[in-house]
């Protein structure tokens, strides 16, 4: 090449180092002109490509390079960040291997061939390379920066870490590498940290999509759900196409909206959820946010719409869950028996079902129970690292025993209906009592009644986790109770950050939590029999008598009559006013077969929701019993009238696997007597601890067959009735179920040994 096309060929580098991309085209163009075999003129014609944003326009000039030139080491360079910026990196591996293998190769050569292994997630040989570069030129940020994500996915976040911060040492404004820190710090939950260089990273860096979804990501775990909102809308405002932030704004309104009843929020959420769902129909999580937003309208049935689809289309785990749970809430058991034949192996492969509640009320065994659960405690609170200095009982500072009771049912609710009197039968000289309330206020009677009835009501509904879990930090409790487990409205990550030495489940959720900040369960010797321990990860703790308290106060208005309640006149009138998800088709076969054997006998159900209704009303048809001797009772808002039912019913029947809790309570408490079916796990053994500890054993049988039977001579036969009858009006006075005073000097006796006191 003659030197005037050398000169020309130097001041077109010139003009693009001096940043004139487009002068330095045309020159790069001239000299081609005349020599268009020459290499340096074609690699640099495809840099100019590179740096003005065409990576496909590139790639001839620098191919036409390396036919003239196989070794030119920038051609084959720029060919491999080529390739890298077009995704394409297996052709990026090869030119970037052929640059690196040429005596002398810059630090950038390995540090992209690096990128290229990076993004086949050959994460080893990303390293190999990186840290070559890195030896080449030991003070550039990036290499830094690209290695340490290198480290990141390979599974070293100590690694990767030095690196993001000696990038940011070597180029303090590296909005990168505070990004990256960010990350690392996320994934380690180290949520505090996190939150910090994502602020920082967006500081530097304002348009930043990404730092903002992962600010929102790290709040939201805060359940700063407000900040979280305003940040993912900002994410959003620059790039609309996050699917990421579709989600995090999703559930944040989510959030926010079902806990306020704010339709704003809920239509909020519902729309970010379908932009996601329709950026990614494949992502599980936005069914599943769906469903839960479908939910809060109360349409049941698209719920299971949105389940079935998600399901079919993911075959993601929890969302076989839900549709469990969601098919026995309306009574749909053709297609929850369809949908239960893929639970048996998933439960085999120990794969993920979702939250552990709804298994309560499916055919599962109390090891499987626990397998669930503690795949769930794991994966939902092992990043919340309890404060070390609670791993053992605090010193005191104290004179009583502090007792704290968490729940978000503290209103009128059946853990509210069992507990009052316990809470106002504690010993103050003994006793210092702390109610945390984490759910919204009802303003009801039962809660002025809480409220008066604890010395402490502190309500915690819309404090994050950490702040709540500081609050009873601070109050220096003994023992800290859950009500709540798995139920919903729990606030399980308070727990998970151990705000008290000694932990309890109780009262809220019949099974283990299968969680290791949650040290004790209190039960009976009948719900959880003696050789039965290891299904809980709890050590178990047994009530001499049953488990459950029991409220004296409780009124029973006088009942109405029975065509007040549309029942009729003369019959014997069987009836089960537990929540409908807990009848299985056997239970409901069961019943439609004592229906035809007790002529003018009657059904009496809840009226829980119009597509249980239905569904049931055409499970009796189908069982040759007209509709008509179904009855349907609506819900009514007064405890003391609901109980009047009882009185208008002749026999209480039992649901199982998952037994009668409360709802037995009510009925013997309400004077009707009940027939009870019990199984292995804690959930289908509490009718018979309630019934045992009435002092009507008599009254618990073990198998379908006994249920039916007893059942049925109950129904017949006139005198064991009225002796059973009989029996339960005295046991009322002189059975431990109901002395809630003798129950309430048990539980501190138990409460007593824990802390070390008595």
């Amino acid at each position: 090449m003659s030197s005037s096309l050398i000169r020309k060929l130097a001041q077109a580098q010139e003009r693009l180092q001096a940043g004139d991309a487009a002068g330095a085209q045309v020159l790069c163009q001239e000299v081609l002109a005349r020599a268009p075999r020459n290499p340096d003129a074609l690699t640099l014609f495809g840099v100019i490509h590179l740096i003005t944003g065409h990576a496909r326009d590139a790639v001839p000039p620098l191919q036409q390079a390396l036919a003239v030139q196989p070794r030119h080491g920038a051609a084959l360079e720029n060919l491999g960040l080529a390739h890298l910026m077009l995704s394409e990196f297996a052709d990026a591996e090869r030119a970037l291997s052929n640059a690196a293998a040429i005596p002398g190769a810059p630090a950038s050569v390995f540090m992209r061939l690096g990128l290229a292994l990076l993004n086949q997630d050959r994460h080893v040989e990303a390293v190999r390379e990186l840290e070559r570069a890195l030896d080449l030129d030991p003070h550039n940020a990036d290499i830094h920066l690209n290695l340490g994500q290198a480290c990141a996915q390979s599974g070293d976040p100590t690694a990767a870490r030095r690196h993001f911060e000696t990038a940011l040492r070597l180029d303090p404004a590296h909005a990168d590498a505070m990004f990256n820190l960010g990350v690392v710090c996320l994934n380690e939950n180290e949520l505090d940290a996190a939150r910090r260089w994502f602020e920082r990273a967006m500081a530097r860096a304002p348009r930043n999509a990404d730092a903002a979804v992962n600010l929102g990501i790290v709040l939201g775990k805060e359940q700063r759900f407000e900040q979280a909102i305003t940040i993912f809308r900002r994410a959003l405002d620059l790039d609309p196409a996050l699917i990421l932030a579709h989600v995090g704004l999703a559930s944040a309104c989510l959030a926010l909206g079902s806990s306020s009843k704010q339709a704003s929020y809920l239509q909020e959420a519902e729309t970010a959820a379908q932009r996601a769902h329709t950026l990614d129909p494949d992502d599980a999580e936005t069914y599943r946010l769906l469903a839960e937003i479908v939910a809060l309208r109360g349409a049941r049935d698209e719920v299971i719409n949105v389940l079935q689809s998600g399901y079919e289309r993911t075959r993601a785990g929890n969302l076989l869950g839900m549709l469990l749970f969601n098919l026995r809430y309306v009574c749909d058991w053709q297609n929850w028996r369809a949908a239960w034949q893929n639970v048996p192996s998933l439960l085999e492969q120990n794969a993920e079902l979702g939250a552990p509640f709804p298994l309560m009320c499916q055919p599962t065994t109390p090891a499987q129970q626990l397998a669930v659960a503690r795949r769930w405690s794991k994966a939902e609170f092992a990043h919340l690292v309890p404060e070390p200095a609670l791993r053992s009982v605090a010193t005191r500072r104290h004179q009583r025993t502090r007792v704290g009771y968490l729940s978000s049912n503290f209103g009128d609710h059946a853990v509210s209906d069992l507990l009052a009197e316990v809470l106002e039968s504690h010993d103050r000289e003994r006793f210092e009592i702390f109610a945390y309330a984490c759910g919204p206020d009802d303003h009801s009677l039962m809660r002025a009644r809480l409220v008066k009835a604890c010395e402490h009501f502190v309500d915690i509904a819309n404090d994050p986790d950490d702040i709540a879990a500081a609050r009873i930090r601070s109050d220096h409790l003994d023992i800290l109770i859950d009500l709540n487990g798995y139920t919903r409205g729990a606030r399980t990550g308070v727990l998970a950050r151990r705000p008290c030495a000694i932990q309890i489940n109780w009262l809220g959720y019949p099974c283990t939590m299968g969680a290791d900040f949650i040290d004790y369960l209190i039960a009976d010797g009948f719900v959880i029999p003696p050789g039965q321990e290891s299904a809980y990860s709890e050590r178990v703790l047994r009530m001499p008598h049953c488990y459950l308290p029991n409220d004296r106060r409780r009124t029973v208005a006088a009942p109405l009559a029975r065509a007040e309640y549309g029942l009729p006149d003369a019959g014997f009138v069987f009836c089960c006013f537990n929540q409908v998800y807990k009848i299985t088709p056997e239970i409901y076969a069961c019943w439609m077969r004592l229906l035809h054997k007790v002529p003018h006998s009657v059904l009496w159900l809840p009226d829980d929701n119009r597509w249980a209704t239905d569904n049931l009303s055409r499970a009796a048809h189908a069982h040759g019993i007209a509709p008509e001797r179904l009855r349907f009772a609506p819900r009514v808002p007064d405890l003391a009238q609901h109980l009047a039912r009882y009185r208008a019913a002749d026999l209480a029947l039992d649901t199982f696997p998952y037994t009668s809790h409360t709802t037995a309570c009510d009925a013997l408490w309400s004077g009707c007597l009940l027939v009870g079916l019990c199984g292995d796990t804690f959930a289908a053994r509490v009718s018979g601890s309630i019934l045992n500890a009435c002092n009507l054993p008599e009254l618990i049988t073990y198998t379908l067959e006994d249920y039916e039977r007893l059942a049925l001579r109950v129904a017949t036969d006139a005198p064991f009735r009225d002796a059973l009858h009989a029996k339960l009006e005295s046991s009322k006075l002189t059975a431990p179920l109901f002395d809630s005073r003798a129950f309430t000097r048990d539980l501190e006796d138990l409460y007593s040994d824990l802390a070390g006191r008595r």
